[in-house]
């Protein structure tokens, strides 16, 4: 069986349909970890710019026309209840919030987001749980078999983020949800979740730069691709932002005809609820409170039970304490940076950073931010958890070998950092998280992990074996 799954893989998804009762959930995410772009042709993709806005506007027509293939017509998306949220920083605890609120509302929700920390069924939730595997597996081959069934050439199969994007919206409507709370992936006007055309409510989050080969090196190009999920008739949202953003987004709600024709700027809130993600700096809190905020009186529970692992996480193990943070642009680690100096201001433990970062992000100018903690210990590390990998944890996006040899240039940027300071940290690449814990046992230490959401499940898939149930 693992066999022929593996041969099937090889062979451009020339995957037979495989009986029901050898479908479990690992090798289910054997074949969906099949669609994944091949880290090689983006690499390449990028560097020749090959990917100009026609090549992603195509994105759409293609999800649109797999939806539709899938059994669900557009007539039918229109009819789920949205809430589709970008930003740059702060879009996942927006979303996070609102489908707590509503949930306790007594709304039956939704909720599609992105990336997993751990397994892959944590990005679709029915009221606020993931899928259970069985029942990810169930609706995994409804999908994927009649995409395959219909296929017009070799690889006519939709990539990984969009055929997940298609199966969160065939089980919402299936699931008969309340609203849907919708993640946008990366961007927004050229997203797969932009095939969604009847959207009642807009949230756009702060913007910063960050995905910037594809979406541009300037703000106003970001902001310009985060204001595409406004729609006609839409209630369109942001927080305060820079006013050449907010020239953007108001020039864009006008075009996109959203209700009234204007964009609505919500002010942070100032009835504070405290709930399980207090751990976030106070006012990064207030923005997402902010824009999450419907009813004061239908909030309260929902605020106070909301939880968002990953995002300034508090967590003892052993002798020690980890903070952990997927902040991955300037100004989140900034935040990061501050809220840890603040958490550990009064302990005594070693202080140890454990970092990486993906993509093309300038990595020296993210690790600066940091420099000013004091480490006494630093560990630059792939994305990995341990030696061997679950499903779950496989990226066919990133070449393993290139993170390591990226991991030796962090050591080489932070040397330099650190020569123009007094504090003068150990330094160590290692292969697997696993072995950085290990290595932190010896010593009673207060531990930040940040610059990626992929590492931060690596260390949460050791720290917390049951987070994923």
């Amino acid at each position: 069986m693992q066999h022929s799954v593996k041969n099937c893989i090889s062979n451009n998804l020339n995957v037979a349909t495989i009986e029901n009762s050898t479908r479990d959930y690992e090798n289910t995410i054997k074949i969906l970890n099949s669609l994944q772009t091949n880290a090689q042709y983006l690499k390449v993709a990028r560097k020749e710019r090959l990917l100009h806005h026609e090549e992603y506007s195509k994105t759409i027509l293609q999800t649109q026309k797999y939806l539709i293939r899938s059994g669900v017509t557009l007539e039918t998306l229109d009819t789920l209840p949205v809430i589709h949220i970008t930003g740059t920083k702060g879009k996942g605890t927006t979303c996070a919030l609102s489908e707590s609120i509503l949930r306790h509302h007594g709304l039956k929700t939704g909720f599609y987001s992105s990336p997993h920390l751990v397994e892959v069924r944590e990005r679709i939730r029915i009221n606020g749980e993931p899928l259970q595997k069985n029942t990810f597996t169930k609706h995994f081959w409804n999908v994927y078999n009649k995409l395959e069934t219909e296929k017009v050439f070799p690889n006519d199969m939709p990539m990984y983020f969009q055929f997940l994007t298609i199966l969160a919206f065939k089980i919402f409507l299936s699931e008969k949800v309340d609203v849907a709370i919708i993640e946008v992936g990366i961007g927004g006007e050229y997203d797969s979740t932009n095939i969604l055309r009847n959207v009642p409510v807009v949230g756009i989050t702060s913007l910063g730069l960050d995905h910037t080969s594809i979406l541009g090196n300037s703000l106003k190009a970001i902001a310009w691709h985060k204001s595409g999920i406004m729609k006609p008739n839409s209630r369109a949202f942001t927080v305060p932002q820079k006013r050449s953003v907010l020239k953007v987004l108001s020039e864009r709600s006008v075009e996109k005809k959203v209700n009234l024709s204007k964009l609505t700027v919500v002010q942070p809130a100032t009835n504070l609820i405290t709930p399980n993600i207090i751990h976030q700096p106070l006012h990064i809190y207030k923005l997402n409170f902010g824009l999450a905020l419907i009813n004061w009186e239908f909030t309260k529970m929902g605020v106070l039970n909301c939880t968002w692992p990953g995002r300034y996480q508090i967590l003892k193990h052993n002798n020690n304490v980890y903070y952990l943070d997927g902040a991955h642009t300037l100004e989140s680690l900034q935040v990061c940076a501050n809220w840890f100096r603040q958490e550990t201001r009064e302990s005594t433990r070693v202080k140890a950073l454990v970092f990486n970062v993906t993509g093309d992000r300038d990595s020296k100018t993210l690790m600066s931010q940091l420099q000013r903690c004091n480490f006494q210990k630093v560990y630059f590390v792939p994305n990995k958890a341990t030696k061997s990998y679950t499903q779950d944890e496989v990226n066919y996006n990133i070449l393993e070998n290139e993170q390591v040899a990226r991991c030796y240039l962090h050591r080489k940027y932070w040397y330099e950092l650190q020569s123009d300071t007094c504090n003068k940290a150990k330094v160590k690449v290692l292969f697997t998280v696993s072995e950085i814990l290990q290595d932190c046992d010896l010593d009673q230490c207060d531990i930040l992990i940040t610059g990626s959401l992929h590492l931060v499940g690596a260390a949460l898939s050791i720290l917390d074996p049951n987070f994923a149930s």
